[in-house]
């Protein structure tokens, strides 16, 4: 039986006041994306490059092992998209509700971004698909690996999963 969350996607107007739910702190947090795209890799080193001191977001490639055991247990097979997944508070969402969760991450006036959030939900993932279908042409010269970075994950640890609201079993050493 699948214990996993909802994707928020399909769950956040559900919220009283329609309000995001919240979550604990910025500290953790887990972001899943494609690995082998240059444009992809340069987002995400933005990302990590402007968040806020107190956020300390994870990351992983779609095809990496930590995403396949995170797949098995929300039953998605994240390598068999080209979305970016993010996971928080136990909750998970993609695309562009993970865009503008990811911008509330970030400091000073880039926190903005997560205005986005107001933008009518079809035109935000319309917008999102559209520089998704073109992020190899929009690839950024170098867009060097990830692997390397002190924030890329090998293994999914029982702690950082009771951290992001997931069940600690989820943890490689369980």
């Amino acid at each position: 039986m699948n214990s996993a969350p909802p994707i928020t996607s399909e769950s956040i107007g559900n919220e009283p006041g329609g309000r995001e739910p919240v979550s604990k702190g910025f500290g953790d947090g887990l972001l899943l994306f494609d690995a082998d795209c240059p444009f992809c890799r340069h987002s995400v080193r933005w990302l990590l490059g402007h968040e806020r001191r107190d956020s300390q977001l994870r990351i992983a490639g779609l095809k990496s092992p930590v995403s396949r055991r995170l797949g098995e247990h929300f039953g998605l097979d994240f390598a068999g998209t080209d979305s970016i997944w993010f996971i928080a508070g136990g909750e998970l969402s993609r695309n562009s509700d993970a865009a503008w969760r990811l911008a509330t991450r970030l400091e000073g006036s880039w926190r903005h971004i997560s205005a986005l959030r107001k933008v009518p939900r079809p035109l935000r993932e319309s917008g999102y698909r559209f520089v998704g279908d073109h992020r190899h042409r929009l690839a950024f010269a170098g867009g060097e690996r990830l692997e390397d970075h002190e924030r890329w994950l090998e293994s999914l640890t029982s702690e950082l999963c009771r951290r992001c609201g997931l069940p600690p079993e989820l943890g490689d050493e369980s």
